[in-house]
C-alpha cells in the first residue's frame, strides 16, 4: 500500500506539495454540502480582492490566535469548491503546509525541501494556492552559514509575482518577525482579522451546533449554547471567540457523553468553567439582576456618609444593566469629586464587587505617574511592551477602571480617556483594538476640593435639585481650570462627595471594628467592646480635613496592632478579648490626653 502511495505521489507533477501539504479544498469538498462559515464573509471577500490583485498580491491573516484564521481559508477553498468565483480562481487546489512537517530527516533538510515546493508552486502557478499558518516561521527558518533562510527563498518569487500565498500570524509576531524585516512586509497585502463580537460567536455556534450533536450524540440545548458566550466573555478574557466558546461546549458535549448523559445545558457549561477557573458553580450561576435597593444597601454599608453620590452610582448602573446605555460606550462614566479620605477609592472597589463578584475587579492607576509627555505610551504600550492599561483591560474586560488624580495625567492621557469615553475602545500600540464597553469609568480628582471644603456646612443638607445643580455647576466652572469642556462634557455623570463629620466617622470606626472582629474570629479570639471605646476612638483619631483615614490608622495603632501581639503570645488559643477604657477627667478636653486602652483576656469563650 505505502509503495503505490509513492508511486502515485511520484507520478504527480507536483510530488513534494502533495506530500507535505494538505489539499484544503479535497476536504472541504467532503464535507461540503453541511460546511458553513458564519460571520466571516468581509474577511473572505478581502483575501479573494488581495489575490486578485496585479502586485502585492499575496495576503496575509494577522489575528490573535483562535479569532478564525484558518476558517477565512476554508471559507476561500468552500467557494471554490461550489464554483463561487472567478474562472482565475475556478480550479485552484488550496493547500497548507505546516512548517513543522519540513523537519523531517527525509527528502534532504529543511531548506531542500521547501526549495521544491516553491518550484513546484511556480510551474503550477495557476493550479495551487498555497496556505502558510504561522508564516512568521519562516523568517530564519533553516539558516545556516553560507545558505539562505526559507524567507530569502520565498522573497525574489513573490517580488516577481512567480507564487501567490496566503499566511497567517497573530498581531504579536507580525510586529515582532514580519516587520522587523522591511522587505518582506513589503511581499504581502495585510488583512486585519479581528475577535468576532459575542454576538457574532453566538450565530456562529448556533450554526455549527449540528456538527457537536452529531459527533458527540448530544443534544445542546440554547442555554448551553448561550451560556458559553456569556461564561467565557466574563471568565476566560485572555482567549479569544469563537475557540474558547468552540473548546467550552466541546468539552462539555464530551464529558456528558462520556457519562451517559443525552443532552447539555448551562449547568454543564459552568461546571467546565469551575473546572478551568476555580470558580464556585453558585457563584457562575447566580442570578446578576441585582435589584436597585440591594446595590445600594451594599454600597451603603462600605461607604459611610455619601448617600446622595451612592443613590446617582446606583441610578446610572441600573440604566446600564437594563441595558439602555449607550452601546457603544463604557457601561458608565464618573468624576468623583471631593476631598481626600471621603470614600471615592472605597465607592470604587465596593462598586467593583458588588457588579463583578470581585472588588478585586478593579484596574487602579494613579494618574501622577503618567504627568509627563509620552506618558501615553505607557498605557497603550509599543511595538515591544505592553500598555498598563490596555493591557489590564484585555485580562479584565469586565472591570472598574479607578483612575486617581486625573488632573495629574499629560493632556495626552487625557486624550486617550477621551477617546474611551466616546468610542468605548482604545487601539494599542501593537495595533490591537481593546474594548472598554464593558467597564465603569471612575476618575477621582482634587479639582474643587477647595471649594467644597469651603462648603461644608451645606454638603449633606437637604438641598433643593436647584441648589445642587447650581452648585455642582459652580464646581464644574472650577474644573475647566484643569480639564478642556469636550473632556468633562464625555463623563457620565459629576458626583460631589461630602466632608465627613463626627457621626459619620463614628459609623466608619464600627465599621472597621466589625471587620476585625469577623477576621479575629476566624482564629478562634472573639473581640468586645462598648461606647467608651468609640468615644475615645472618635475624638483621638478623627480629623474632618482628612476624611476617614486618620481613624482607619488610628485603629490599627492603638486596636489591631495591640491585639496581634495578644495573639501571638496565646498561639492559637481560643480567648475573648475586651477593650476596656481607663482613666476620667473634668472634661472632654482634657481626656484625650488622659484616656488608655487596656485589653483584658480571657480564655473562655462567648455563649
Amino acid at each position: 500500500m505505502l509503495k503505490k502511495t509513492m508511486m502515485r505521489i511520484m507520478m504527480t507533477d507536483t510530488p513534494f506539495l502533495d506530500k507535505y501539504t494538505e489539499n484544503l479544498t479535497e476536504k472541504v469538498a467532503e464535507k461540503i454540502e453541511n460546511f458553513t462559515i458564519i460571520g466571516r464573509d468581509k474577511e473572505v471577500q478581502a483575501t479573494f480582492a488581495a489575490l486578485s490583485c496585479m502586485t502585492k498580491n499575496s495576503p496575509i491573516l494577522v489575528g490573535d490566535a483562535g479569532v478564525g484564521k484558518t476558517a477565512i481559508v476554508e471559507g476561500i477553498a468552500a467557494q471554490i469548491v461550489r464554483g463561487e468565483v472567478s474562472g482565475k480562481f475556478k480550479d485552484v487546489k488550496v493547500r497548507s503546509l505546516e512548517l513543522a512537517s519540513l523537519l523531517s530527516m527525509d527528502d534532504g533538510g529543511f531548506v531542500s525541501k521547501f526549495k521544491k515546493i516553491i518550484m513546484e508552486l511556480k510551474d503550477n502557478k495557476s493550479d495551487n494556492l498555497l496556505f502558510i499558518d504561522e508564516i512568521h516561521g519562516i523568517m530564519g527558518a533553516g539558516r545556516t552559514q553560507g545558505a539562505l533562510d526559507a524567507a530569502n527563498i520565498i522573497k525574489p518569487a513573490l517580488s516577481r509575482g512567480e507564487i501567490q500565498l496566503i499566511g497567517a500570524t497573530t498581531a504579536d509576531e507580525f510586529h515582532d518577525y514580519i516587520e522587523e524585516d522591511a522587505a518582506m512586509e513589503r511581499r504581502f497585502q495585510k488583512i486585519i482579522v479581528l475577535e468576532p463580537s459575542a454576538k457574532d460567536t453566538l450565530a456562529i455556534l448556533t450554526g455549527v451546533k449540528s456538527k457537536f450533536e452529531n459527533f458527540h450524540d448530544v443534544r445542546i440545548k440554547p442555554s448551553a449554547i448561550q451560556s458559553s458566550v456569556k461564561l467565557t466573555e466574563r471568565y476566560i478574557p485572555e482567549l479569544n471567540f469563537p475557540d474558547k466558546a468552540f473548546d467550552l461546549i466541546d468539552g462539555a458535549c464530551a464529558r456528558a457523553s462520556f457519562k451517559g448523559k443525552t443532552s447539555i445545558s448551562k449547568k454543564e457549561i459552568a461546571l467546565m468553567i469551575q473546572e478551568l477557573k476555580g470558580i464556585p458553580v453558585t457563584t457562575i450561576l447566580k442570578d446578576e439582576n441585582i435589584k436597585l435597593e440591594q446595590l445600594e444597601e451594599i454600597l451603603k454599608y462600605r461607604v459611610k456618609g455619601q448617600d446622595a453620590a451612592i443613590r446617582d452610582v446606583v441610578n446610572a448602573v441600573t440604566i446600564a444593566r437594563a441595558g439602555i446605555q449607550n452601546k457603544e460606550r463604557p457601561l458608565a462614566s464618573f468624576a468623583f469629586l471631593g476631598t481626600t479620605g471621603v470614600g471615592k477609592t472605597e465607592l470604587g472597589k465596593a462598586l467593583a464587587e458588588a457588579m463583578f463578584g470581585d472588588e478585586h475587579a478593579m484596574i487602579r492607576l494613579d494618574m501622577s505617574e503618567y504627568s509627563q509627555k509620552g506618558s501615553s505610551e505607557k498605557l497603550i504600550g509599543t511595538r515591544r511592551t505592553k500598555g498598563t492599561l490596555t493591557e489590564a483591560v484585555k485580562l479584565k474586560p469586565y472591570s472598574v477602571v479607578l483612575i486617581d488624580e486625573i488632573e495629574k495625567g499629560n493632556r495626552e492621557v487625557h486624550d486617550l480617556f477621551l477617546q474611551i469615553l466616546d468610542d468605548g475602545r482604545l487601539t494599542d500600540g501593537r495595533g490591537r483594538l481593546i474594548s472598554f464597553k464593558n467597564t465603569i469609568i471612575i476618575m477621582t480628582t482634587n479639582s474643587g476640593a477647595e471649594m467644597i471644603k469651603n462648603n461644608a456646612e451645606i454638603m449633606g443638607t437637604n438641598l433643593s435639585e436647584r441648589d445642587q445643580m447650581q452648585f455642582l455647576q459652580r464646581i464644574t466652572n472650577a474644573l475647566m481650570n484643569d480639564f478642556r469642556p469636550e473632556f468633562l462634557n464625555r463623563i457620565g455623570e459629576k458626583i460631589i462627595f461630602n466632608m465627613l463629620d463626627k457621626k459619620i466617622i463614628r459609623e466608619i470606626a464600627i465599621k472597621n471594628l466589625e471587620i476585625l472582629q469577623r477576621r479575629l474570629s476566624k482564629q478562634y479570639a472573639y473581640f468586645k467592646y462598648d461606647d467608651r471605646l468609640l468615644d475615645y476612638l472618635v475624638d483621638n483619631g478623627s480629623d474632618k480635613s482628612n476624611g476617614a483615614r486618620p481613624i482607619e490608622r488610628f485603629i490599627t495603632k492603638k486596636v489591631t496592632s495591640e491585639i496581634a501581639k495578644i495573639l501571638l503570645d496565646h498561639n492559637g488559643e481560643a480567648i475573648v478579648i475586651t477593650a476596656v477604657v481607663l482613666g476620667e477627667a473634668p472634661t472632654i478636653t482634657e481626656a484625650l490626653e488622659h484616656r488608655i486602652i487596656k485589653f483584658n483576656v480571657t480564655s473562655e469563650k462567648l455563649k
